[in-house]
């Protein structure tokens, strides 16, 4: 699914400084996207239709159509319950009259790429993409990855190793907790040390499995019977 977003800010810098953050975000979650920028409330309105985005940025301080008027307009004017708005603002204090509009977010400027990044994954968790992520953290920062880019799960100890379409990357964790966010996505939990994605399997043996690039994992012996049977699962379109 392509995520439309729209930005509504008249502060050219600030316009772009947003756009730049966006694409930042959906290049970093591989997420196919289209944004529009639009530099007044006016020029949105004109060419808004129901059901056009998925997310806006407003402005909220927009000059002779300001972004109370512009939610107004999409809410009540169009009708359009689904689009999540996003309120820039360089001022607080508007919380009572932007609540009937449901918002998603109010953001204060300067705003900042971890700003953006809140938005859009409270947006994909609301559009039920966020179940087609897989989310890990490493210190304090978190990150999302496309389930159909990961190859497999590898671990030694608690430090994890995902293999991903483009590269890798390590983490701390545990098997288990992993494989509770991808039980029924495709996924098999072959060996203690390893959890694979059925969509790079070449090739499944008695004792191991061949993933593309050639890549030999073992399967435990405790789990070959039901690995075999979770593979005829996800070859017939059950799992």
């Amino acid at each position: 699914m392509k995520l439309k977003i729209a930005i509504c800010e008249d502060e050219y810098n600030i316009q772009f400084l947003l756009e730049d953050f966006v694409q930042e975000v959906l290049n970093g979650y591989n997420l196919e996207y289209e944004i529009e920028v639009y530099s007044n409330g006016e020029e949105f309105c004109r060419n808004f239709q129901k059901n056009d985005f998925d997310l806006l940025f407003l402005d909220i301080e927009l000059k002779e159509m300001n972004g109370i008027e512009v939610s107004k307009f999409i809410r009540e004017t169009k009708g359009d319950e689904t689009i999540q708005i996003a309120y820039v603002s360089g001022k607080t204090g508007y919380a009572l009259e932007l609540f009937e509009y449901r918002p998603i977010n109010f953001l204060v400027k300067p705003v900042v790429s971890e700003d953006i990044k809140k938005v859009i994954d409270k947006l994909l968790l609301l559009t039920n993409q966020y179940e087609e992520l897989f989310r890990y953290k490493k210190g304090t920062s978190s990150y999302m990855v496309p389930l159909q880019d990961i190859i497999y799960f590898s671990s030694r100890g608690r430090k994890v190793t995902i293999h991903k379409k483009d590269g890798n990357d390590e983490f701390y964790d545990t098997m288990n907790h992993i494989y509770s966010q991808l039980e029924g996505k495709r996924f098999l939990f072959v060996h203690k040390s390893y959890i694979i994605n059925c969509l790079y399997i070449k090739l499944l043996e008695y004792s191991q499995i061949t993933l593309t690039g050639n890549i030999k994992i073992p399967i435990s012996q405790s789990r070959r019977q039901s690995i075999r049977a979770e593979f005829l699962s996800f070859k017939k379109g059950e799992l």
